[in-house]
């Protein structure tokens, strides 16, 4: 099916946002229950931008990519050249006084990779104190603390708490400049997966001399998060979390979250950046949109849509899977489910209609590619 006079080329693979525009000639077939390859060390270049919340330039963001340091000049821009990473695996971090960490995992290729970050100002969103039961709320989210802290030693905390929060509702859109990593996770078998957010929450915990601190262990807090409207008539009666690693880039399974009402409850033991995820065995899908004379359309905003799981949805299917925005060289790298047909859907950066809706027969190749050509009036192919 094609609409508006666009053109769809092609078929794609796996998870991580911001990915190449030329095909993957490693489109190999693999078991879907083997760890992902995530390829041979490779020198690769970067351009990036920070912004904050306004989406206005960042300047003197350090950013850190595997032993390789450089800052944001007055435009929020960096750029980084032969850095050594995976071929489908690159981690970097952004840190800045005053703002929450950032960071982007992101598939890598030959040229310039670019990538956007949204910073968060780190502001404390309530002081309580040790010894007393407190919840702390933001408009999606609250996090209820036993009053039970520690050092990140281990040692006994007493005093005033300084509690920073910030939530990443999955209806936000700007969710994916602004999440840490990607949504490529780890299970709890050590396999990787592919994320569907329902939601995500950052705290971070300070003393009064602005020390880390801690949940003391044995006294896990409860998180519960709103299920936002378009998510909450799919949402599984119990979903697994996952906290962000912040050593590795990855998001790791600990423990469930159970549905109670339109929220999602569970109880976590430590502090990082929490999601509450549908994972799924993960191939890569990489999508190129751009005009005919060849120059670059971001903001092309794509999904998938499952129809195998429609009838009979259970806590590891999702039907609708937002697989984010094109970015400004006009890509996106996202996770789609292995070894199942789909849907494939864009929508026009301006308008926000739907411009393209494709079938996508299933197929067990691990790197699959889409093009989307703006303005043409032929048929699509597909690789």
């Amino acid at each position: 099916m094609k609409l508006n006079k666009l053109m769809l080329l092609g078929v794609a693979l796996f998870t991580l946002l911001f990915s190449n525009c030329t095909k993957n000639e490693d489109s190999t077939i693999v078991d879907v229950n083997a760890k992902f390859d995530l390829g041979k060390t490779v020198s690769r270049a970067f351009k990036g931008t920070i912004v904050d919340q306004n989406n206005l330039a960042l300047s003197n963001v350090t950013v850190t990519m595997n032993g390789t340091t450089t800052t944001t000049d007055s435009n929020g821009i960096f750029t980084m050249s032969n850095v050594s990473v995976k071929e489908r695996f690159a981690y970097m971090v952004a840190t800045k006084a005053g703002f929450f960490d950032g960071s982007r995992t992101m598939m890598t290729h030959d040229g310039l990779n670019t990538l956007k970050i949204m910073m968060i100002p780190a502001i404390v969103t309530k002081t309580i104190q040790t010894g007393v039961v407190s919840n702390v709320t933001l408009e999606n989210t609250s996090v209820k603390f036993d009053g039970s802290f520690s050092t990140e030693s281990g040692a006994v905390y007493n005093g005033a708490v300084k509690v920073y929060m910030m939530d990443m509702p999955a209806n936000d859109k700007n969710v994916f400049s602004k999440m840490p990593g990607s949504l490529l996770a780890v299970d709890a078998a050590g396999n990787y997966r592919g994320l569907e957010t329902f939601g995500m929450v950052n705290v971070e915990l300070k003393g009064s001399n602005n020390q880390k601190l801690q949940l003391t262990k044995g006294h896990p807090a409860t998180i519960t998060m709103n299920i936002v409207n378009g998510k909450l008539e799919v949402a599984p009666n119990q979903i697994p979390m996952w906290f962000f690693d912040e050593a590795n880039g990855l998001w790791k399974e600990e423990g469930f979250s159970t549905k109670v009402g339109n929220q999602y409850v569970g109880n976590v033991t430590h502090f990082t950046r929490w999601n509450n995820d549908y994972a799924f065995t993960v191939a890569q899908l990489i999508v190129t949109a751009k005009n005919e004379d060849l120059t670059p359309v971001n903001n092309v905003r794509c999904e998938i849509f499952r129809p195998s799981v429609t009838a009979t949805p259970d806590h590891w299917n999702v039907p609708l899977i937002s697989l984010g925005v094109t970015s400004s060289n006009g890509t996106l790298s996202a996770g789609v489910p292995i070894n199942e047909g789909f849907i494939f859907r864009a929508y026009d950066p301006i308008s926000g209609m739907l411009v393209f809706e494709e079938p996508l027969v299933a197929s067990s190749a691990m790197v699959r590619n889409v093009n989307i050509v703006f303005g043409s009036i032929n048929r699509p192919g597909r690789n």
